[in-house]
């Protein structure tokens, strides 16, 4: 990562405020996304989420029992509306 400061901070800033989100540099396309740091990190939200520590154990459980889905299959559940 690159840490942009001063007037190119600034310019950049103006282009994502005006909601340019592909510049253009030398002919070749640029994407701009924001990537924000979360609040809080899996091991908090699991510590704080009794539900969320469940289901993620069992899951766990389902995995090393060999209960597993391919994408495929879970489409198939969804459109059949088992899921």
């Amino acid at each position: 990562m690159k840490k942009l400061e001063g007037r190119i901070a600034e310019v950049m800033k103006g282009i994502i405020h005006d909601g340019d989100t592909v510049i253009e540099i030398d002919g070749k396309k640029y994407y701009l996304s924001l990537s924000e740091e979360p609040e809080t990190t899996v091991a908090e939200d699991v510590k704080d989420d009794p539900d969320l520590k469940q289901k993620l154990l069992q899951a766990k459980k389902d995995i090393l029992d060999g209960k597993t889905y391919t994408s495929d299959e879970v489409m198939e559940m969804i459109d059949q509306g088992e899921v």
